[in-house]
């Protein structure tokens, strides 16, 4: 065992993370190919978020390496790949339902939550044609409202578009940018 890698793995154990990242960091510059090296520094890396996470996983890897368990550390990396999809998942969850939730309360939707439904959902088209039969877009100023005219143009909302801009234009008559949306749209 290298000795950077057993430094690593006692500051590991001490808990001192930053420590062990370093010296597994060592161990990896020095044999690039390293499966323990590379192990350690991915949950050094996770116990900085994860603590419990990473300490069980580490216990499970020495214990699986002292019983003598082929590949052990492509096992625990395995596990630390599917639970970091996990997380990513739930959170991707946990967004959109913050958005429904938002769009509930209010019977509407802000321009910004609404912006971040068109990225959640991939695109403007497909975030709009969920919303725009049961929930308002709420928009604050003119920026946002050009900008949506702009997307609802882009997206093929033509009719829809220009009846916006018809009431826009009594409004402000003399907006350049309104007025090159007009044109866009013919």
């Amino acid at each position: 065992m290298n000795k950077y890698v057993k430094r690593g793995m006692d500051n590991f154990y001490k808990r001192n993370f930053s420590q062990a990242m370093f010296n597994f960091s060592m161990a990896l510059s020095l044999n690039p190919t390293s499966k323990e090296a590379r192990l350690g520094a991915i949950l050094s890396d996770m116990a900085s978020e994860k603590e419990e996470e990473a300490t069980a996983l580490f216990e499970y890897y020495i214990f699986a390496k002292e019983s003598g368990e082929k590949n052990s550390e492509d096992v625990v990396e395995e596990i630390v790949d599917s639970v970091s999809s996990s997380i990513e998942e739930i959170s991707s969850m946990l967004i959109e339902k913050e958005v429904e939730t938002k769009i509930n309360q209010e019977n509407g939707i802000v321009y910004e939550d609404f912006i971040k439904l068109i990225s959640s959902r991939g695109s403007f088209k497909e975030a709009f044609e969920d919303i725009m039969f049961s929930t308002k877009v709420l928009i604050s100023n003119k920026d946002d409202f050009i900008d949506f005219l702009d997307k609802l143009i882009e997206n093929g909302f033509t009719e829809m578009s220009l009846a916006y801009l018809e009431n826009a234009i009594d409004l402000f008559p003399t907006d350049e940018k309104l007025l090159s949306l007009i044109k866009k749209v013919k």
